[in-house]
């Protein structure tokens, strides 16, 4: 049944009593979304060991500490920031206006208050921005209201082979689902990036690069008729390039393939492509300006050739397959009643299906595609695109979105994975035109029941992800395994000392050491880690006091492994104490964090407190000023 058959079995209310419906479904999920987004944060506030300090996250500690030290940089009355985890040197021109915001409003509240709270508010304002895409479409209450259910909490399999930590398979699982997928775990469980609710949950950047990506696409659609859209969907675009820049090239990808869409129907008038163009034009400030920064900044450039692969396209499918599935009767449907977007949409399944059973032997740390046979597989892909093309622009853009994120995401750059960002999002929305079509014959109260039974299956995995944040709480430990979640007393006070301190810190603490429960024959139980034996502390210090560090992030410092084999041979090999005096002075060490031998009796850490003054004393740390 098409949509216009639905929604003559079910009339619809029109007007401002379907606006009301709907509004308020929206801001229902949306607060409820954003509750849910800070409750791991609230359940660590409330139950936090005695003496313990929350740091505001859970998921990739260290990560979250680069994000800390612009943040800390901005309290410190800075605009462009530098690089925390590295002595290397540098000329200090990053500009992020999203965590030079954050950082105003930490210092009014602190880091991880501005964390958590910015979560929580970007979260009400994503699920706005959805409702306000969703209004374009020409689809019944019900679908729209299943769209943004499905998109806020939709995720995949994941759950039926679930890990809390890696991406590897190591627990015991079917041998039929490791062997599909490689042994590598679904990205429903890992990358939070591709998915709305373990964004909420982890990432307020991300968040924050979703809000404007549907800001900028409902601007991008508004210009068809309304010029004044052109300027703030410039301005978004623009801070987009500037807070998390991988996002204007997917976004310009999604757009070539929608603007083909729309020419297909003879749509694509010369006024919309200029005013399409000019909000284009709203990325090229700041792109030359991440460009100049990457010439004049060296350690900028090392962290730009970071490798950052994308994960097997099984893995990617297998955290998008329920969405998937459900969405083809909604590809298949066509106002027309042509055939042609039947096999259109039949061939473009069957390329990924191709690609996927090719993805057998794609070394994982390799780039899957060359360039050459991406840009065929791409305009592949957007030759599709104008068969499947619909009378709705809006449908059009989701559409292009859904077909070409599976091919954006293998774009042969350092950065690929990170073109995955809200990839689950357009396959929502399309599975919930996909499953209203099915229902559309059923009985409301089946409808119903059945809508709530969908949205139970696809958000099996984001509360696996609520649920392990919560999980990762109560052990202290990050799903990093080697960073903690609470400070301890003696961390707290290290880190109010190093922030009392003026001028530029240099700190040196020892390379974090997991710990993974064992069985009784004591070997290692498989993704079972618990608080750190020896938190990395290096991270925390860049984060929390802006202090610089030698080692402090495996993908802001350069040559991180080696980096960290020095700092190993410092706090764990005996070694005469002038070449260790030699080596911190050519790092140009301010501190120490020296773990206490006795807090530490299963680590063969050295005590280094007689290299300088002891600024803090405590039971496990010290603070030592060189």
């Amino acid at each position: 049944m098409s949509e216009n058959a639905a929604m003559r079995a079910y009339p619809q209310p029109v007007g401002e009593e379907r606006e009301r419906i709907e509004s308020r479904y929206t801001r229902n999920i949306a607060f409820l979304a954003a509750f849910l987004s800070i409750v791991p944060a609230l359940v660590a506030i409330i139950t936090a060991p005695a003496g313990a300090t929350y740091l505001g996250f859970q998921y990739a500690a260290d990560d979250q500490m680069v994000y800390a030290a612009w943040m800390r940089q901005a309290m410190d009355g800075r605009f462009l920031f530098d690089n925390r985890f590295t002595t290397d040197a540098q000329p200090g021109l990053t500009l992020n206006l999203y965590f030079l915001l954050l950082g105003w409003i930490a210092k009014l509240i602190s880091i991880p208050a501005a964390l958590i709270c910015v979560r929580f508010g970007l979260t009400l304002v994503f699920v706005h921005q959805l409702y306000e895409l969703m209004k374009r479409f020409d689809w019944t209450v019900y679908a729209r209201k299943l769209a943004l259910a499905i998109a806020v909490f939709g995720g995949g399999a994941g759950f039926l082979v679930w890990h809390d930590f890696g991406v590897a398979i190591v627990k015991d699982t079917p041998g039929f689902l490791t062997g599909m997928m490689l042994g590598r775990l679904p990205v429903d469980t890992w990358q939070p990036e591709a998915f709305v609710f373990p964004s909420m949950l982890t990432n307020g950047l991300f968040m924050a690069a979703l809000c404007l990506m549907l800001f900028v696409f409902n601007c991008f659609l508004e210009a068809e008729k309304n010029g004044k859209a052109v300027l703030p969907g410039a301005i978004a675009y623009g801070v987009l390039m500037n807070i998390h820049s991988y996002d204007v090239l997917l976004m310009f990808l999604v757009m070539g393939g929608f603007l083909i869409m729309e020419w297909a129907r003879d749509r694509a008038t010369k006024e919309w492509i200029v005013r399409a163009f000019l909000i284009g034009l709203g990325a090229v400030p700041p792109a030359a300006w991440f460009v100049y920064v990457l010439f004049q900044d060296p350690v900028f450039q090392a962290r730009a050739l970071t490798p950052t692969y994308s994960p097997n396209l099984r893995q990617v499918l297998a955290g998008l397959i329920v969405m998937m599935l459900l969405a083809i009767p909604a590809f298949f449907q066509s106002r027309e009643g042509k055939k042609r977007p039947y096999f259109a949409t039949g061939i473009y399944f069957a390329l990924i299906a191709g690609l996927a059973g090719f993805s057998q032997w794609y070394t994982q740390g390799d780039y899957f595609m060359s360039l050459p046979l991406w840009i065929v597989t791409y305009a592949t892909v957007v030759f599709l695109l104008y068969s499947v093309a619909h009378t709705n622009p809006a449908r059009n853009l989701i559409v292009a979105w859904c077909f070409i994120s599976l091919i954006a995401i293998y774009f042969p750059a350092l950065f690929q994975r990170k073109l995955a960002m809200g990839m689950s999002i357009p396959w929502a929305i399309m599975a919930a035109g996909g499953v209203s079509l099915l229902l559309s014959r059923q009985e409301r109260a089946a409808r119903n029941l059945a809508m709530v039974l969908f949205i139970i299956v696809l958000a099996a995995s984001p509360m696996r992800w609520l649920f392990r944040e919560i999980d990762l709480a109560r052990l202290n430990v990050s799903n990093t395994i080697r960073h903690p979640v609470y400070l301890s007393p003696d961390m707290k006070r290290i880190l109010d000392a190093l922030n009392q301190e003026s001028g530029r810190k240099v700190v040196l603490a020892a390379p974090g050491l997991p710990a993974q429960i064992t069985d009784e024959q004591g070997q290692p139980i498989p993704d079972t880690f618990v608080s750190p034996i020896l938190p990395d502390l290096n991270p925390i210090a860049s984060g929390m006091t802006g202090a610089y560090t030698y080692a402090g992030h495996w993908s802001e410092t350069p040559n991180y492994n080696r980096r960290v084999g020095e700092l190993q041979r410092l706090f764990f090999r005996v070694e005469p104490r002038d070449k260790k005096e030699e080596f911190l002075r050519r790092v140009g060490a301010t501190h120490l964090i020296v773990p206490v031998p006795a807090a530490f009796s299963t680590v063969p850490v050295l005590d280094l407190s007689d290299l300088g003054n002891t600024v803090v004393d405590g039971n496990q740390f010290r603070l030592v000023k060189l």
